[in-house]
């Protein structure tokens, strides 16, 4: 991975923390170190699908692995860029259900200048993995953040 270590990074692990998209969902990044990061989510019913079982709605499941990588990515990008998502491909593979608490992890697995590659995998409390991603991400100039209010 071509990263300087005298890079300042954009993004820690307050950063993300503080990020409303984070908070939504009633996620919480528990770990960021360069290229990996970690995430919790105390699963409730809000979280729930609508096939009538107790599983994590997958659309849930997706942003989480959105948010994961892009920790991971980020964690990696020197101050003056952003990323954005290309790609995110899931597998789900076993139930995620409600009063559990999901514990995520994403990887990066190659860093370029432009594009990078990172995976994730969430597991259950007994550990068990319920879904896989890969994703790709764009690496940009940062823009000035938008205004949302006086």
């Amino acid at each position: 991975m071509p990263f300087m270590e005298t890079q300042p990074v954009r993004w820690t692990l307050e950063y993300w923390n503080q990020q409303l998209y984070v908070g939504w969902v009633g996620a919480r990044m528990v770990a960021l170190e360069k290229g990996l990061s970690r995430i919790e989510l105390d699963v409730g019913v809000h979280h729930r699908g609508g096939a009538g079982t107790p599983a994590v709605n997958g659309a849930m499941l997706a942003y989480l692995h959105d948010i994961v990588q892009g920790a991971a990515v980020g964690s990696l990008v020197h101050a003056d860029r952003a990323i954005a998502t290309l790609n995110l491909n899931i597998s789900y593979l076993s139930l995620a259900a409600v009063g559990h608490v999901l514990r995520g992890e994403g990887r990066v697995i190659r860093y370029g200048s432009a594009v990078a590659f990172a995976e994730s995998e969430f597991r259950s409390e007994s550990g068990e993995v319920c879904c896989k991603a890969t994703g790709t991400f764009r690496i940009l100039r940062a823009r000035p953040e938008p205004c949302l209010g006086n």
